[in-house]
């Protein structure tokens, strides 16, 4: 079996729940597109900041973190983020920088922006949040 195969056929023990992947990866999305629009720029920060700490509070503020804690201590697996967990923070992080740069755009261009960032966020959500991570323990 290929490595990839390796890594596929691993099962997540504790997977992300679907409500709080979908709402997260929507406010990832929001966060950089909202700052793209032609929204006044205090509204559009406050309006990004409220999405960024509402993501960082549904994540670890959710019951399946405890659950994920004790699995990892069980499992002797490190709690600690890796560099694979950190990079598209960064890029995130990196977005909400250059957004404004980019801005105003249409509303089309705002939607736009928002479906493919939170389809991004969807994909790479259980690899930031740690949960993908403990299918290796």
């Amino acid at each position: 079996m290929t490595s990839y195969g390796d890594m596929r056929a691993r099962i997540t023990p504790i997977p992300t729940p679907p409500a709080v992947r979908l709402i997260g990866a929507a406010l990832v999305g929001l966060s950089v597109a909202i700052l793209t629009s032609d929204l006044g720029m205090g509204t559009r920060v406050t309006i990004a900041l409220v999405a960024v700490v509402a993501v960082f509070l549904l994540v670890l503020r959710h019951p399946y973190r405890t659950k994920m804690n004790l699995f990892a201590l069980s499992k002797n697996v490190s709690r600690m983020p890796t560099i694979g967990q950190a990079i598209p923070l960064m890029i995130w992080w990196l977005l909400l920088m250059l957004a404004p740069v980019v801005a105003p755009w249409p509303p089309i261009g705002v939607t736009v922006a928002w479906v493919a960032l939170s389809a991004l966020a969807w994909v790479v959500f259980p690899h930031v949040d740690g949960t993908r991570k403990l299918a290796f323990a």
